[in-house]
């Protein structure tokens, strides 16, 4: 009987002998092949040591992902189903930080509603160690991004005479087909961007401040100190009164949602939070427009934060993003290269319908539709009107069309650039 135990003592031992040996090779060679995720471009405007990290899908579910619209949902009751849920993934995303070991003095923005991540500020040892966590999906740099550049052309103020201040159609609204004569005031159009100018004559504007917000660093309002904003809403819905201009979807409501101060001056994250706010409030029908960007490089489509948020939002809203103003490609401006259902990138042509080849972004594998972004007469700051000149110009009439139509835009007749061909955006 010794005889046959002391061999099966021998097997046994010999076997979990081996076993734990296998579990310590296991563990050897899985640390050499631990993922590494590296920032997904260190071109453009980077803020040193600042990373927007994005965490997986099945790590924490965003609000959006959580959010079933119900048939008998209004905007405001979406709108508190949404905030409640906001609430519930920033306490699921503090557990993860928490254990993760991410100090509270390093996270700069929580993000919940269209993704979940945060934006974090830290030391390369620090970075070293956060990269090399299982539950993120993608990091990004936070960037400096800007208002494209722009020109004033010519400015009035709003203590002009009557007769300077006599409503017109502008070019460009004729150019897109002219004013509609029925809107509905149901569909909102959101405007991320340098704020309206609140109480602007022309314009009618949501002021509530549930949904009027300023993201922007060192401000406390969403009233426009830049001009840029409040032109592209002039675009999109000056009303159709006496004075001043008349806007494609006129007497559309608009909604300031402000991430750029006096200067002009933003991120990448601070817009991302604008996104969000709107992805929160939006209901089905609203049009959103971005009017902004910023270089980014290779991989914009793929692994940018901007098309987590942007694809998000999308499934609510329809979006007009500007192509960008460096007479360059769009594949490498942010969000512009974005693609995908209800995102439309604008390039800008002139009011004679040729490209406007001396700023517009161009590129028919991003940009969808073309409209008029030269010398465009609009709304402005103080109220006042100005002309400018940008693809910021050019998106608000997409964002007008798509006001009116609840749809993308028709197409009449196209612009030819560099041998490409580029619709003409009209309602």
């Amino acid at each position: 009987m010794k005889k046959i135990l002391k061999p099966l003592c021998i097997a046994i031992l010999t076997f979990s002998v081996m076993s734990c040996n296998n579990e310590k090779n296991e563990q050897i060679v899985e640390n050499p092949q631990q993922k590494i995720t590296e920032p997904s471009s260190l071109e453009g405007k980077i803020i040193p040591n600042q990373y927007i990290v994005v965490l997986k899908d099945e790590v924490i579910k965003s609000a959006r992902a959580r959010f079933e619209w119900k048939a008998n949902s209004t905007r405001e009751s979406k709108a508190q189903e949404m905030e409640a849920l906001n609430l519930i993934v920033e306490g699921e995303l503090n557990n993860w930080l928490a254990k993760n070991n991410i100090p509270s003095t390093a996270v700069v923005f929580k993000h919940k509603t269209t993704f979940v991540g945060f934006t974090v500020n830290l030391a390369p040892d620090a970075f070293n160690t956060l990269k090399r966590n299982p539950s993120i999906n993608f990091i990004e740099c936070d960037r400096i991004e800007e208002i494209p550049t722009f020109q004033v052309e010519e400015s009035k103020t709003g203590n002009a005479t009557e007769a300077v201040l006599a409503q017109t159609t502008p070019c460009g609204i004729t150019n897109a087909g002219g004013a509609a004569t029925t809107v509905s005031t149901d569909r909102w159009v959101w405007v991320i961007d340098s704020g309206i100018d609140l109480d602007h004559p022309d314009l009618n504007v949501i002021t509530n401040t549930t949904y009027a917000k300023t993201f922007a660093t060192g401000t406390t309002t969403p009233d426009d100190e830049n001009g840029h904003g409040t032109h592209v809403a002039g675009t999109i819905g000056a009303k159709n009164n006496t004075i001043g201009v008349i806007g494609v979807a006129p007497n559309a409501p608009v909604v300031p949602v402000r991430v750029f101060g006096a200067t002009g001056g933003s991120s990448t994250s601070v817009i991302i939070n604008g996104i969000n706010h709107v992805a929160t409030y939006d209901a089905p029908g609203d049009v959103v427009n971005m009017s902004l960007g910023g270089y980014f490089g290779s991989n914009c489509a793929t692994n940018s934060s901007y098309k987590s948020a942007v694809t998000s939002l999308a499934v609510t809203s329809k979006i007009a993003i500007a192509a960008g103003n460096d007479a360059a490609s769009s594949t490498l401006y942010q969000p512009g290269c974005l693609n995908g259902t209800n995102i439309y990138t604008v390039a800008s042509m002139t009011c004679s319908k040729t490209f406007s080849s001396s700023f517009s972004n161009f590129g028919t594998s991003t940009v969808d539709w073309i409209a008029t972004g030269s010398s465009v007469y609009s709304t402005y700051k103080n109220g006042g009107y100005a002309t400018l000149s940008g693809t910021s110009m050019a998106t608000p009439h997409v964002a007008g069309i798509m006001q009116v139509r609840n749809a993308a835009p028709a197409q009449n007749g196209s612009v030819t650039y560099n041998g490409a061909t580029y619709k003409i955006a009209v309602r």
